[in-house]
């Protein structure tokens, strides 16, 4: 059975029951204290050079914030090395300019922001593994004149601009295209006999769409968070928790029903696909769930007695609920265990998806543009954005003369830019360049899905 695991991974320590060992040892352990700073592991076994180096960001830094973001960095580059057949101390010039391209113009390119913030790690790991251990560096340094007097600078990716991958939103016409190839239809409109997972991936990009969470937030959001099925609408109020954002506060925005609908379809527990991914998987130290979510209290209680916000809850402690049943909260789970899906896999699941729906474009004498889980952001921000334009009301009330709630452009980006979780309304007006375009080729109703 395959094992969609990765095989770098972030561990991180934590505390320990000593009566637990001590049963299991039949004496009392050798006290030990957790490992606080995050560790980096190659196939079960600890990366030393990249370990060493996060307990030195760890004790520089005080504290787990940065040490935690650096080692998600460099835990990216040895997946990338590790293909290569090589280590992290190992990585030449041709490695990193081979990493640059892989993560500048690849189709697995992220945005400009995000390679910036990947040189911030490579470079000061690189230069400890030098002063520490007589490494060469795998880059060129270059000193560069600023205000601030003289700074060394990584010249490899140094001119990537940050804004380089504003994003692809696609039109809504694109969206059966992108579903579609989610299913594995291919172009002569045939669905692939090995698909198994066509409605979990389906669903996956459905609620990108919805509403324009995060890779990371998608797939740790459990089946108690998805909006109430009743709730009337076709723009139906939905909360992110900030535990798993990327800003760590909670947003509550606008979800297409649409969209929507297809994720309540995969999640139906009487009909659903999901319910042909349980395998009988169960975590190890499980979080059960005593009583659901209650219109009152947003969260769940164990069956400890505990009261867990879905809004404070972590990705690690979301992969170790299980429901009154047994079975994983999850809402996405892989294929071949039944346990929570990968966010490796997650991450990449959308630009799969879009390479065979640029294959059936292409077989069909058409194109279709490549896109990533982001760019279903991108695409959620700017057809909220139109609606609000072509004068859909924001809310069921009215405003003083008695008419339908409704906004301008500027409005429209400063709600996207709160539900979105941005801080700079700037980030968020890149998202929505093509809104005035939009507008001119579609209606309300095509970026409601009921076209």
């Amino acid at each position: 059975m395959a094992d969609d695991s990765p095989r770098v991974k972030v561990v991180y320590g934590g505390s320990w029951d000593e009566t637990v060992v001590a049963l299991a040892l039949g004496e009392p352990p050798i006290p030990v204290s957790p490992v606080l700073s995050p560790v980096l592991t190659v196939d079960g076994l600890i990366e030393s050079d990249a370990t060493e180096w996060l307990a030195h960001v760890f004790e520089r830094t005080g504290g787990t914030k940065t040490s935690a973001a650096q080692a998600d960095r460099i835990c990216v580059l040895a997946e990338f090395l590790l293909e290569k057949n090589c280590s992290l101390r190992g990585a030449t010039r041709k490695h990193i300019v081979a990493y640059v391209k892989h993560r500048t113009v690849s189709d697995a390119r992220v945005s400009g922001a995000t390679w910036h913030r990947d040189r911030s790690a490579i470079k000061p790991f690189y230069e400890w593994l030098r002063e520490t251990y007589g490494i060469p560096l795998p880059f060129t340094l270059d000193v560069i004149h600023t205000p601030w007097g003289q700074k060394t600078s990584m010249r490899e990716g140094r001119n990537v601009p940050r804004n380089s991958a504003a994003g692809t939103p696609i039109e809504p016409s694109q969206v059966p295209e992108l579903l579609a190839a989610a299913w594995r239809i291919g172009h002569d409109g045939q669905l692939s006999t090995t698909n198994r997972t066509g409605a979990r991936d389906a669903a996956f990009v459905s609620l990108g769409l919805a509403c324009g969470a995060r890779a990371d937030t998608l797939t740790h959001l459990t089946i108690y968070e998805l909006p109430d099925p009743s709730t009337p609408g076709d723009l139906v109020e939905m909360r992110l928790p900030g535990a798993i954002s990327k800003t760590g506060r909670e947003a509550r925005l606008p979800a297409f029903r649409s969209h929507l609908q297809r994720v309540y379809d995969y999640a139906n527990p009487a009909g659903g696909a999901r319910r042909l991914l349980l395998k009988g998987w169960t975590p190890e130290n499980p979080i059960q769930v005593a009583e659901p979510p209650s219109p009152k209290f947003q969260g769940i209680i164990d069956t400890k007695g505990i009261r867990r916000f879905f809004n404070e809850m972590t990705a690690e402690e979301r992969r170790r609920l299980v429901t009154p049943e047994g079975e994983p909260a999850i809402l996405f789970l892989a294929a071949g265990k039944g346990s929570p899906l990968a966010y490796k896999t997650a991450e990449e699941l959308t630009g799969d998806i879009s390479k065979l729906a640029e294959a059936n474009a292409t077989a069909s004498h058409k194109s279709f543009p490549h896109i990533h889980t982001h760019d279903l952001r991108h695409t959620y921000a700017t057809h909220l954005a139109a609606l609000f334009m072509l004068g859909v009301a924001t809310g069921p009330g009215r405003d003083m003369h008695g008419r339908p709630h409704r906004v301008d452009i500027r409005s429209a980006v400063q709600m996207a830019c709160m539900g979105l979780g941005h801080i700079n309304e700037a980030t968020t007006t890149l998202y929505i360049q093509q809104v005035g375009m939009m507008i001119l080729r579609y209606s309300a109703n095509d970026f409601l899905g009921r076209a």
